[in-house]
């Protein structure tokens, strides 16, 4: 890692250092400094901000940066990253929803663009996406963060965006088998030859039998499975290129690791989460102005105990 250390003026006005950022980071959780608390580096003369320093920590060694990381073999504490989501999302509900409803309105908005908008949606979404893990890291660090922090993951747009195409490929294929199961089942049941397309009521009974079929609803539910799977393989690599400015290899073939160590516990957490967000769409989904960031705020929780090297994680029995 980084050998900058850095020199505090503590809340008696004196100053302390040098210290090392995991360190700093040590001082905030501990209660010892806070977001405000000025800093610099050691034999310069600019103070700055704790929270502006920490708000975003971009990594100058990647290879002592994975060996630490892999070398915790560190766990994921899933009941941990749901109280400490929860906890976040009631602290800072105003500024989660806010940014939550920023993202969503920028997806829908560039979705909405005639004849290009899903390939400009999948242009921007890995960047806001990744802005909006930026902002939710700042307040599990800092205690504080803005609507700004919603667009700096375009400082990573490159990065960001190809890495939502492999993702959305990987996603593609893996679920294929489900797909076609289910439409294989629909085809089956349906005669398109004979049905009366004049009749309405003709029609949606034929396509209703059609999504009924055992072969459909097994289709659906196997391509609902391997969707979560993927998902809890290859999602953390996003929010990882964001906040530490990685390459698009490094930070998949990191993510990729540690979530395959923590393939269960965090295939769990994507399923408890994603139960939750799908009953809040049911009330004509406006639970999801309050599900959504909220277990955005799980998964960012869960990211620290993974990837943050402040963070003691819990390591497995050798």
């Amino acid at each position: 890692m980084s050998d900058k250390t850095y020199e505090m003026i503590g809340g008696d006005g004196e100053q302390y250092g040098p210290f090392t950022i995991q360190q700093l980071q040590d001082n905030l959780s501990n209660g010892r400094a806070n977001a405000q608390t000025q800093i610099r580096e050691t034999g310069t003369e600019a103070w700055q901000p704790l929270g502006q320093l920490l708000g975003s920590q971009s990594i100058e060694n990647f290879a002592e940066y994975r060996e630490a990381i892999l070398a915790g073999n560190r766990r994921l504490d899933v009941g941990l990253a749901f109280s400490q989501g929860g906890e976040l999302f009631k602290a800072h509900m105003g500024t989660l929803i806010g940014g939550f409803l920023l993202f969503m309105l920028l997806i829908v908005a560039t979705a909405s663009v005639p004849f290009v908008g899903s390939c400009v949606q999948i242009t921007l979404q890995g960047p806001l996406l990744g802005g909006f893990f930026i902002l939710i890291l700042n307040l599990i660090r800092t205690g504080a963060a803005s609507m700004n922090d919603l667009f700096k993951g375009f400082e990573s747009f490159g990065g960001l965006f190809l890495l939502t195409l492999v993702q959305t490929l990987i996603v593609t294929l893996i679920i294929l088998p489900g797909f076609a199961l289910m439409i294989g089942g629909f085809v089956m049941e349906v005669d398109f030859r004979n049905i009366q397309w004049q009749n309405e009521e003709a029609v949606l009974k034929a396509l209703g039998a059609g999504l009924l079929h055992p072969l459909t609803i097994l289709g659906f539910l196997l391509m609902f499975l391997l969707s979560l799977v993927s998902y809890a393989l290859i999602f953390f690599p996003l929010p990882l290129l964001a906040d530490k400015k990685l390459g698009l290899g490094e930070a998949f073939g990191l993510g990729f690791q540690v979530s395959k160590r923590n393939f269960f516990p965090i295939l769990k957490l994507i399923i408890i989460g994603s139960l939750v967000v799908g009953i809040s769409l049911i009330p004509c989904g406006l639970g999801l102005i309050f599900a959504g960031p909220w277990f955005y705020a799980v998964l960012a929780q869960a990211y620290e105990q993974l990837f943050s090297l402040s963070t003691v994680a819990p390591q497995s029995e050798e």
